[in-house]
């Protein structure tokens, strides 16, 4: 996920030029989008988007990999963070379990 600008967008339509930009340019050069920005999407069963997280200033949680929701809180990590971000969710369920949601109820 990353923000995408008019540039990054144009050269999309235009295969030649990745191509000569891949060949010519050293990688750090290369455009691509704001991969610094952090994001997470909430969605419905049919794929439709219900809310969006940002930071897309990259100060608190850039690159964010992961996610887990438990008991009203949104926890957020990535592989090049050195923290786990919380985010308290409004109207969620403080009884939700993240870990038997993702691994079956445990008896």
């Amino acid at each position: 996920m990353g923000m995408r600008t008019p540039a990054l967008d144009l050269s999309l339509e235009m295969p030649g030029f990745r191509k000569r930009m891949s060949r010519r340019c050293s990688e750090d050069a290369w455009l691509m989008p704001n991969l610094n920005t952090g994001c997470v999407l909430k969605f419905n069963e049919r794929g439709e988007i219900l809310e969006s997280y940002w930071d897309q200033g990259g100060q608190k949680h850039p690159m964010i990999t992961s996610m887990r929701e438990h008991k009203g809180v949104l926890y957020l990590c990535g592989i090049f963070n050195n923290r786990m971000g919380t985010y308290r969710l409004e109207g969620a369920d403080p009884a939700f379990c993240g870990v038997d949601s993702y691994w079956g109820h445990r008896s």
